[in-house]
């Protein structure tokens, strides 16, 4: 019975890294780079205030990145044509 108590009870929350360290190390305080995402993806996000995409800077730097590089296309003032799809050269 006292095990089925234990392992029904609420089990406390893991600590992360910063957390074990700053428990290790109350003292030190060192400045760590941000975790970098992976530059296997893209990050593309679409709302009212219109669409970003933001590329990994690894990609910039290879041969794909000339897509990238440029200068940006104004917004249309019509978000949308007639037809529900558009064909753009």
């Amino acid at each position: 019975m006292d095990t089925i108590n234990r392992l029904l009870k609420k089990q406390p929350p893991k600590r992360g890294r910063r957390a074990a360290q700053e428990l290790t190390e109350p003292g030190q305080e060192e400045e760590t780079e941000p975790e970098k995402p992976n530059p296997l993806f893209v990050r593309y996000k679409q709302n009212e205030n219109g669409t970003t995409m933001a590329i990994p800077e690894e990609w910039l730097q290879a041969p794909v990145g000339s897509i990238f590089n440029g200068t940006l296309v104004q917004p249309s003032k019509k978000p949308f044509g007639r037809r529900m799809v558009e064909e753009v050269a």
